[in-house]
């Protein structure tokens, strides 16, 4: 854990200076395109938290250990959070680049329909009893990762979108590419980071609440 954060706190400065003051501005949208490096790379960092949401979700369904669903709740708090950042940055650069805040083309509206599927994964979390939750959120979390490659192969699928094309951020000017790499780096590492401490929280709630419990138990008996 410690390792991780001394690794991601340099990185997140490092690429504030590299986006500000190396990489190159780019010709069309200036400043404004700036925003790219932290849109795309937060984007990018949603797949891989609601992938290991998915992955420990289909862990807890074969295993039932309430670790993998506590570690696959934590993934995918912080996914959403990285899912809203992605999804408010977006329309920023779309007004000054495109003149138009949102225009539900096939990229921006699988993204808010991953956006929503996870806000009723919470919603079904903390509707249902602890017996239930795990399982059914579980399952619920496995069928929301299939819009991840929905969204991710969006502007192939469905062609005339404002998107670029996915290989569009590999043929960058050398700062630029350079820039995002660094910043995309700080990201994980920051989901890394996050999603340790997130973990640890439940599982000291989880061991409180079994406490608690016991105590109630041996109270009224």
């Amino acid at each position: 854990m410690k390792i991780i954060a001394v690794i991601a706190a340099p990185l997140i400065f490092i690429s504030l200076y590299l986006i500000f003051g190396y990489a190159r501005i780019e010709g069309t949208m200036l400043e404004v395109q700036k925003i790219f490096y932290y849109h795309v790379s937060a984007a990018l960092t949603v797949f891989v938290a609601f992938g290991v949401n998915c992955v420990f979700s289909i862990k807890y369904l074969i295993q039932r250990k309430p670790n993998d669903d506590l570690l696959a709740a934590a993934a995918a708090e912080i996914g959403l959070i990285f899912c809203t950042i992605a999804l408010l940055s977006g329309p920023i650069w779309a007004r000054y680049a495109w003149n138009t805040w949102w225009n539900w083309e096939a990229r921006l509206t699988s993204t808010l329909v991953l956006w929503l599927m996870y806000i009723g994964y919470f919603i079904l979390r903390s509707a249902l009893e602890d017996d239930k939750r795990g399982r059914y959120s579980a399952v619920l979390g496995i069928i929301a990762y299939l819009d991840v490659p929905i969204v991710y192969y969006a502007v192939d699928i469905w062609q005339g979108g404002l998107h670029p094309d996915r290989g569009t951020k590999w043929s960058l000017e050398t700062t630029m590419q350079q820039t995002w790499m660094v910043a995309l780096l700080a990201l994980i590492f920051l989901f890394t980071c996050l999603l340790i401490v997130r973990y640890q929280m439940k599982k000291a709630q989880a061991r409180y609440e079994i406490i608690q419990q016991k105590y109630l138990e041996e109270a009224s008996g």
